[in-house]
């Protein structure tokens, strides 16, 4: 087990049509006291949570997200992607890629006021990739996140797991893409939030509201998992924690 860092591993950016109901749900959701709006962030365990205000046009879900990996030095990191053939632009947040939803920005410790509750932080982020080589080439080579399993999962496609510290990053891709392959084809698909005790969590959010899957066991060994159904937090949601 990896321990919890004292400061985010990454900024996870949600665009949303309605950041104000997002920022709302995800209130209850993390159990916060204030949750973060179009000009704030929270943070929670290892992760930074923001959300932006963006059309979000039917059938596109996954467009706007986007995740920002943490780095002591940003300056020098937007100068390495360079050199790896990875364009950026500056943002408000740190420097983004120019056709892809991934980059870096500075890396700042949190105090003992950051939030503590039954969700502790984000357990893995899943992304979608049109080929299995250029998720590879862009995790692992550009981003330098350590590559730790490939494995199939069928109908020509494959999972890939990737560690950013205690932050697990999923992704799932294709064998082989469609000529000429895309960059923009990355995307972030969902989010998994950590939870202390998957019982209590549910408990606590079906007594709020929110539309909930039952309880199961989840693929990771050891673990029990259910679906948080409420559109308005702007992307899939999974909570997920030991059995």
């Amino acid at each position: 087990m990896i321990p919890p860092t004292p400061f985010p591993t990454a900024i996870v950016e949600l665009a949303c049509a309605d950041p104000a109901l997002a920022a709302r749900t995800h209130e209850t959701l993390l159990g916060l006291s204030g949750a973060p709006d179009a000009a704030s962030s929270v943070v929670v365990g290892n992760t930074e949570l923001r959300l932006r205000r963006a059309p979000v046009e039917e059938g596109d879900a996954d467009a706007g997200h986007r995740v920002y990996f943490a780095v002591d030095d940003v300056a020098a990191m937007h100068r390495l992607l360079t050199r790896r053939g990875f364009p950026v632009v500056e943002s408000t947040v740190g420097v983004i890629g120019e056709s892809t939803p991934l980059g870096v920005a500075a890396r700042e410790a949190v105090g003992e006021s950051a939030h503590a509750g039954d969700v502790t932080g984000m357990d893995h982020l899943v992304f979608t990739c049109d080929n299995r080589d250029q998720a590879v080439a862009l995790f692992g080579g550009v981003f330098g996140l350590d590559f730790r399993l490939d494995q199939p999962i069928g109908d020509n496609a494959r999972q890939l797991f990737f560690r950013a510290g205690d932050l697990i990053i999923e992704v799932v891709t294709a064998v082989t893409s469609p000529e000429p392959p895309t960059p923009a084809a990355t995307s972030l698909w969902g989010v998994a939030w950590r939870s202390a005790d998957v019982e209590a969590t549910h408990a606590r959010l079906s007594s709020a509201g929110l539309d909930l899957s039952e309880i199961r066991t989840g693929r990771k060994k050891g673990t029990r998992i259910f679906t948080v159904r409420e559109r308005a937090l702007g992307t899939r949601t999974v909570i997920i924690g030991p059995a």
